[in-house]
């Protein structure tokens, strides 16, 4: 069993406080987590991402690094403000410094 994991992209700015939870997005990315049972799972899930695709490769798991060269390989980049994570249908848009819960 696993999350669905899936990355917003603004269509428009990138990596930009102009971009916020109104910003039209296309999504860039899917992948599934292997399922925690645990509160605040969702947000977690967001923080993983943003750890996978922003962490220099030798700071990664086998498996954390086989989703991120999974995200480059249609030439992504890291994950930054303004993007959103979806997480099993919850959207958490990446602020300059935290999480802000977002309708997807």
């Amino acid at each position: 069993m696993s999350n669905s994991i899936k990355i917003h992209r603004p269509s428009e700015f990138r990596g930009s406080s102009d971009a916020d939870e109104n910003t039209e997005r296309t999504v860039v990315f899917e992948c599934n987590l292997p399922t925690i049972k645990k509160e605040r799972f969702a947000e977690e899930a967001a923080e993983l991402m943003f750890h996978i695709l922003n962490a220099p490769e030798e700071m990664l798991s086998e498996v954390e690094l086989n989703i991120a060269n999974d995200f480059r390989a249609p030439g992504n980049y890291s994950l930054s403000t303004g993007d959103v994570v979806e997480v099993d249908g919850v959207g958490f848009l990446c602020e300059s410094f935290g999480w802000k819960e977002v309708t997807i």
